[in-house]
């Protein structure tokens, strides 16, 4: 017997007989993908991100309301969870909902695109690394299109809109990085009073040195609205880095830099409540959390391979190799920190948090990634 749980959960390939004009072959087959759902109903509307920050969100604001929707956080939060789970334990989740009295199809719905979009540790394995691109001139120009050096933010989603999996080589060779300034971190990537801050801020004080983090091509150097003067770096591996609020530019647009060249002096230009350096990498446009492929309380990359996985809105990015722990009823850092051994200090800086972050139930947390793997195991083995 089919379980409806498969029809749930996954793209389901359908073989069928199709006739094709003109001919007299009946049996031939093509593959079709459909993608298996239970009505209109959904939990969230179609235009709303599906990211763990947004869902987290959400449900923070429903828990406000008086009286919250309890029938609704109830099935988020086992949304939230599913997150966590691998392709047999959805199977058995999926299972267990259409058994119950009143079959929840807005939430199996939502289960169902989640699966269609689930990137398979399989999948990242098989995943190509995109090529470099090697040109002095304007390098990415297959990924971009027309060089912009009159707009940093020049391109528009649908630059992305057809991207699925990808992993981006972070150094080559002798290509490697540098930190833009000394690593005080002092405002992490996030929501923050209302708005988004697509990067981090670094200190610095005024006439400091800041350094491009990668080798490239600088794009635009100029002052430019909140940024105040600002440089943008198109890197040979696709990424582009944005140095913002600077005092003094020493590049500009046209010019070749190394990891480590100086583009221009720290400052406060722009719209800053004080001397520091706003940074942000991005890839087609999206900014991506720096955090995630920088170790800022060392000054050094994460991984030599970021994996960037397309969302609705955005990309998932994190270095290829991570080990992640899913948070259970009644953990807490100290806890989770003392399991794998790691610095409570490591633990807050890969995930973004500070100590005194309230953990969720079902919240996965990056807890070793590939340049740390030796370093867990020695700390483990003292354990």
């Amino acid at each position: 017997m089919l379980r409806r749980a498969l029809l749930a959960l996954f793209l389901v390939v359908v073989l069928a007989p199709v006739a094709v004009a003109g001919s007299t072959d009946t049996t031939r087959t093509d593959t079709v993908s459909a993608l298996v759902v239970y009505g209109d109903d959904k939990l969230l509307e179609a235009d709303e991100a599906l990211t763990d920050e947004r869902l987290s969100a959400m449900l923070d604001s429903l828990c406000t309301l008086d009286p919250a929707p309890a029938d609704l956080i109830r099935d988020l939060r086992l949304f939230q969870r599913i997150r966590t789970m691998d392709i047999d334990a959805m199977v058995l989740l999926i299972d267990s909902l259409f058994e119950l009295d009143t079959v929840p199809y807005a939430l199996i719905n939502e289960i169902n695109l989640y699966a269609s979009n689930m990137p398979t540790q399989a999948s990242v394995d098989e995943a190509e690394v995109l090529a470099w691109s090697w040109s002095n001139l304007e390098p990415g120009g297959e990924l971009y299109g027309a060089w912009n050096s009159t707009l940093p933010n020049a391109y528009g989603p649908e630059l992305s809109a057809h991207d699925t999996l990808l992993l981006l080589k972070l150094t080559e060779g002798a290509c490697g990085f540098h930190m833009p300034v000394p690593p005080v971190l002092t405002s992490r990537f996030g929501w923050r009073d209302g708005r988004p801050h697509n990067g981090v801020d670094l200190d610095l004080e005024v006439g400091d040195a800041v350094r491009s983090a990668f080798p490239g091509v600088v794009r635009f150097s100029g002052t430019y609205g909140g940024f105040g003067r600002l440089v943008v770096v198109r890197h040979y591996n696709g990424l582009e880095t944005y140095y913002a609020h600077l005092h003094r530019l020493k590049v500009k647009s046209g010019d070749v830099v190394d990891a480590g060249t100086l583009l221009g002096l720290g400052g406060s230009s722009g719209h800053s409540t004080g001397s520091h350096l706003h940074f942000e990498v991005r890839f087609k446009g999206v900014p991506l959390d720096p955090s995630h492929l920088i170790a800022f309380q060392q000054g050094e990359l994460l991984c030599d391979t970021l994996v960037l996985k397309r969302t609705r809105h955005s990309f998932a990015a994190y270095p290829k190799g991570t080990h992640f722990h899913t948070v259970e009823k009644g953990e807490h850092l100290y806890a989770i920190a003392e399991r794998y051994g790691i610095p409570i200090e490591t633990l807050c800086e890969l995930n973004g948090i500070t100590r005194r972050t309230r953990l969720r139930i079902g919240q996965r947390l990056m807890v070793g990634t590939p340049s740390r793997r030796s370093d867990l195991a020695d700390l483990g083995a003292q354990r």
